[in-house]
């Protein structure tokens, strides 16, 4: 008997100190791992993610469409590192199969730049990798855990090798600031629990909306304000799974709004809507932001809601009441009554915004606010009263406070100039619509046909508007054949599940059918 407890106890020793190995083996390979995923996401904005693996790399090589989006120096310099460090079979042996971060991080001189994060595979000495480095590379050492390689006569990278972690940049200042690891941060933190979660995908972007600012502080002309104001504001994170496809670049996944405050937050654990109003919009719409609910009056207490923890349903609620007072109109019996699922704003090649909303009945509605409203013409009216659309639909109506206004096809559609009412009513009537033209079809055919948010940008359209508010580097850019010129559409679309949203993320390039050589030539 005693013998049989001794055996036991021995072998339940030895299983614990097996047990033991091996999970301090595992904190030591995920401490290593945080590292570098510390590194790759300090300050950055967007993180893509992908294997080491040879697989990975014959199937990215035949995506044209991701070289024309990164430009031609940024694209030129993963190819030489490609050549230089992955095509080196043993260089490459320290990071097979490891995770690889590429950064986009703001740089000095208005410009982004890439930092490339990967650790060295946990068996193998970050020092005897160097050593292979020195031996077949043209490498110097500039300071401590500092390093130049020489990637060709006229391409140049430093890299950072420290505590398994190999960090890579043409900016310097990347490199030291990727040596700055927070070991507290919530996009680490968002990452890993879904690497965790995410299996059998080509890759990965993560979206850190709280960097957005410092991003886009590099790429705009001016002051973030306006539509792009919300990026001040927007801590929220997302995660997206690349598509391969040779005619579009299309990522899916979610979006995770972290503020309680944030005006998407009246959107989450709303089923998504079948949208119309978009149809509406005139052929030259420059961008758009679309929001559906299933249900107004219960969506209306979620604002009210939200208006009271950002301090301002007293002052909706004032305006409610003077409009009551002065003009014997009661505001909550038609919105409640008359406004259907969803409003949309948007702007146009001319710069012009405008927005719109939809009605249940728009002659009942047009009928409600007559006493509220000043005649310019026939069709087009003014609200007398300041805020109106403000108070009932929240953010995206504040720059309208006394809007000229006209209904038409059970659609209240507003902007702060009559002309530009009236130069939306002359193409509604016309027929000169986005969704009559070939590119927008083609966009709107490859993601979803139900969406509670739905964000879309029309480059053509957009070309006067970038040219005045991004930087010139990035202007030319996006109009360069080499560049993004001839992709027409982007698209970021939200669809609520639970306290998340479903995403599609996509930048599409409409191709027009060719026509077959006996049609073309009867």
């Amino acid at each position: 008997m005693k013998k049989i407890i001794i055996l036991t106890s021995a072998l339940f020793l030895g299983v614990a100190f097996m047990a033991y190995l091996y999970f301090s083996k595992l904190g030591t390979d995920n401490d290593a791992k945080d590292l570098a995923l510390q590194s790759a996401t300090n300050n950055a904005a967007l993180v893509f993610s992908f294997q080491n693996d040879k697989g990975f790399y014959d199937i990215i090589e035949g995506q044209q469409l991701i070289q024309q989006v990164l430009g031609n120096d940024k694209m030129n310099l993963l190819k030489q590192l490609k050549t230089s460090i992955i095509d080196d079979n043993l260089i490459n042996s320290y990071l097979k199969d490891q995770q690889v971060y590429i950064s986009v991080l703001p740089d000095s001189n208005k410009t982004l730049n890439f930092l490339i994060t990967v650790q060295i595979q946990r068996d193998n000495d970050i020092k005897k990798f160097y050593e292979q480095l020195k031996l077949k590379k043209a490498i110097s050492k500039n300071a401590k855990d500092l390093y130049t390689l020489k990637l060709n006569d006229s391409l140049s990278v430093y890299l950072g090798i420290h505590d398994q972690v190999l960090t890579a940049s043409t900016s310097l200042k990347l490199i030291n600031d990727a040596n700055v690891r927070l070991t507290e941060n919530p996009f680490t933190e968002f990452i890993k629990e879904n690497n965790r979660q995410i299996k059998n995908v080509l890759a990965n972007i993560y979206i850190n909306f709280n960097q957005a600012p410092p991003l886009l502080k590099n790429i705009i002309a001016g002051n973030i304000n306006g539509e792009i104001s919300l990026f001040n504001q927007q801590n929220s994170f997302a995660v997206l799974n690349y598509n391969f496809s040779k005619e579009k670049i299309l990522f899916n996944g979610s979006t995770e709004i972290k503020d309680q405050h944030n005006y998407l937050k009246l959107f989450e654990n709303t089923a998504a809507q079948n949208t119309s109003i978009q149809n509406i919009l005139p052929e030259n719409t420059a961008n758009y932001a679309l929001y559906a609910y299933d249900d107004y009056g219960k969506w209306l207490k979620k604002l009210n809601t939200w208006q009271e923890q950002t301090k301002i349903l007293s002052k909706a609620t004032a305006v409610i009441k003077r409009v009551k007072d002065d003009y014997r109109t009661d505001l909550n019996l038609i919105f409640t009554n008359y406004t259907k699922n969803q409003f949309i704003l948007f702007q146009l090649s001319t710069s012009e915004k405008l927005g719109a909303i939809s009605l249940s009945n728009g002659e009942k509605t047009k009928q409600l606010l007559l006493d509220v409203s000043t005649d310019y013409n026939e069709d087009i009216k003014l609200f007398k009263s300041a805020d109106i659309l403000y108070s009932y639909f929240g953010e995206p109506f504040k720059k309208f406070t006394r809007p000229y206004y006209a209904i038409i096809d059970n659609n209240l559609v507003v902007a702060n100039n009559a002309s530009t009412v009236q130069s939306f009513l002359t193409n509604y009537k016309n027929n000169r619509l986005l969704i009559q033209t070939p590119q927008y079809l083609d966009a709107v055919n490859e993601i979803s046909t139900t969406s509670n948010v739905s964000y879309y940008i029309n480059t053509k359209n957009s070309a006067d508007i970038f040219r005045h508010n991004i930087q010139l580097n990035f202007y030319r850019h996006l109009r360069a054949d080499s560049g993004l010129k001839s992709f027409d559409t982007f698209c970021y679309q939200m669809s609520a599940d639970k306290n998340k949203f479903i995403t599609n993320l996509l930048l599409n390039k409409y191709v027009q059918p060719k026509i077959p050589d006996s049609v073309s030539n009867r």
